[in-house]
């Protein structure tokens, strides 16, 4: 019966946090966040190549440097122009100024004034037109430096300096880069 069964004793004590010491193995997944293959925007002669297989690079570190000189050519010519049609609107203002004095003293036709105005409206057109050539053509120009566009560990070495980058929609990357902090971790295992 019930007699025979000994006395349970019963002790107090403080409950704490602690490893429990269950451990479970299991295969499981290293992911980066981001994972960037850098192609060339701008062709041109590889000038440098400042990076080392397996080198962690901040954002913004140069990575790869393309010859500049044909697109700084190209920026050259894109400020003649807009200086010069700059310096052509400037004179058409000031002649429109004359034209309207003159007209308002009757001195010149109505149609030379109107002839003017539209040289003016053109002019600016133009100035306009040189202005987005000017900046696409800085665009080009600053497509020869890769820089790093995020954090993390690049990859394999595809080039060296001497070789030729070309800017399509086939091209390999030039470099990899791996973002390492932060990284995701995928295990398998059932609650």
């Amino acid at each position: 019966g019930r007699g025979s069964m000994p006395p349970v004793t019963i002790m107090a004590a403080t409950a704490k946090n602690g490893n429990i010491g269950v451990y479970l193995e299991a295969i499981g997944t290293v992911t980066p966040v981001y994972t960037v293959s850098i192609t060339p925007q701008a062709s041109g002669m590889v000038t440098a190549v400042n990076y080392t297989e397996g080198q962690m690079v901040k954002n913004g570190d140069s990575l790869i440097e393309i010859d500049p000189r044909p697109y700084l050519a190209v920026v050259l010519q894109a400020q003649g122009a807009l200086e010069r049609d700059t310096n052509l609107l400037a004179q058409a203002k000031m002649n429109l100024d004359r034209y309207r004095t003159a007209w308002a003293r009757n001195a010149i036709q109505k149609q030379t004034l109107d002839d003017q105005e539209k040289l003016v409206l053109q002019l600016e057109g133009t100035v306009k037109s040189d202005q987005g050539a000017l900046q696409s053509a800085q665009v080009q120009l600053d497509y020869c430096h890769i820089a790093a566009p995020i954090a993390g560990r690049v990859g394999l070495r595809l080039l060296d300096p001497g070789n030729v980058a070309q800017a399509s929609a086939t091209t390999s990357p030039l470099v990899v880069i791996t973002q390492i902090q932060p990284i995701t971790v995928i295990f398998t295992i059932p609650q």
